[in-house]
């Protein structure tokens, strides 16, 4: 998958400390460009809305001390992808990839675990964060969903990095080992897609064009940061006691950016229809093929799917180990306990 033209966007936290160096120059039509490796504040993203996100992306970074580069590149298959990148810039490549709602920036309070030793990137999927928000309708979705990846990779000359997907992110970790080979590690942590057809209910009834619109609007009514603490409890996690006030602070701020709602409903249509996943979600009889070195982290109390859906695909596969959690949730790592952190960590030394 071939880049076009591709441009860098920096904002650096350190030290408790943002960095905004000045820029000589900034074109925005369509996308963002701006000279390649020149620093970008939360300021000078064309949009209000995107200037707020990225300003408490900024604060999350500064919440946990990280030093983080926050970077966009232009591909041919999803315009402008937007990445986060920290860590030690000698270090094997680990690519995080997050689910259906939540952002790049989720994966934050995972850095501090891998950047001593690893050069970490979260890319945001197109339609949240920072990225395009193309539409997903009439996609040929199996493509769609890693293109841009496959061209990001490129771009940063990476050819198989280790791999922690979450969630729906777990699902593309799937594709690009399975139709590309470009992982070396693979880790999934949290329910995958790609393991199974059936939805919970919520999600099911997302998938319908129409009541998708009256759904996401009613979950949306109030305090946008009230909503997001609610949203992370019902979905993502059993105790929300380590999760700072800014990371619902910037959920909060991503559902206003440009074109997300549109984008968002375009791909919950094409990921079903009427309730029952498409059948990209059931490639179980692919990933037991898969012959990479492979870890599931799974908790109890996942909202998508219990470990008892995992296991027999992990029993298959040839090199594949499985990790259950007792009382954790959908994202483990942002559990207040380390364990899912720690796992992470052990899994890809």
């Amino acid at each position: 998958m071939c880049l076009m033209e591709t441009q860098s966007v920096l904002f650096i936290v350190s030290h408790g400390t943002l960095i905004r160096p000045a820029l000589d120059s900034l074109r925005m039509s369509g996308g963002t460009t701006v000279p390649e490796d020149r620093a970008l504040s939360p300021d000078d993203w064309p949009h209000p809305a995107e200037r707020r996100y990225a300003d408490a992306q900024a604060r999350l970074a500064d919440h946990y001390d990280l030093a983080v580069e926050s970077r966009v590149t232009e591909t041919d298959a999803a315009g402008r992808v937007h990445y986060l990148t920290g860590g030690n810039p000698d270090g094997d490549p680990v690519l995080l990839l997050h689910g259906v709602g939540t952002p790049a920036a989720t994966w934050l309070p995972l850095f501090p675990a891998l950047t001593d030793e690893y050069r970490v990137y979260a890319p945001d999927r197109p339609g949240l964060g920072l990225s395009a928000a193309p539409s997903y309708r009439d996609r040929d979705l199996r493509s769609f969903l890693v293109t841009y990846l496959l061209e990001l990779l490129d771009d940063l000359g990476i050819d198989r990095p280790h791999m922690v997907g979450n969630s729906h992110g777990g699902l593309q970790s799937f594709l690009l080992a399975i139709d590309h080979d470009r992982v070396d590690r693979l880790q999934l942590v949290g329910a995958p897609g790609g393991v199974s057809r059936d939805l919970p209910l919520l999600f099911r009834l997302l998938t319908v064009r129409g009541l998708n619109r009256v759904l996401l609007w009613l979950l949306n009514r109030g305090d946008p940061v009230e909503n997001a603490r609610q949203s992370m409890q019902r979905v993502n996690v059993v105790d929300g006691s380590a999760i700072p006030e800014a990371l619902y602070e910037l959920l909060a701020a991503g559902q206003a950016l440009p074109g997300r709602p549109e984008s968002q409903r375009s791909l919950a249509t094409a990921q079903g229809s009427y309730g029952r996943a498409h059948p990209l979600f059931d490639i179980r009889n692919e990933i037991v093929r898969i012959d990479r070195p492979t870890q599931f982290v799974w908790g109890t109390e996942d909202a998508f799917y219990p470990p008892a859906v995992g296991r027999p695909v992990t029993e298959k596969m040839s090199h594949a180990e499985f990790h259950e959690l007792p009382g954790y949730g959908h994202t483990p790592w942002l559990e207040p306990n380390d364990d899912a952190v720690t796992l992470v960590r052990e899994f890809l030394a």
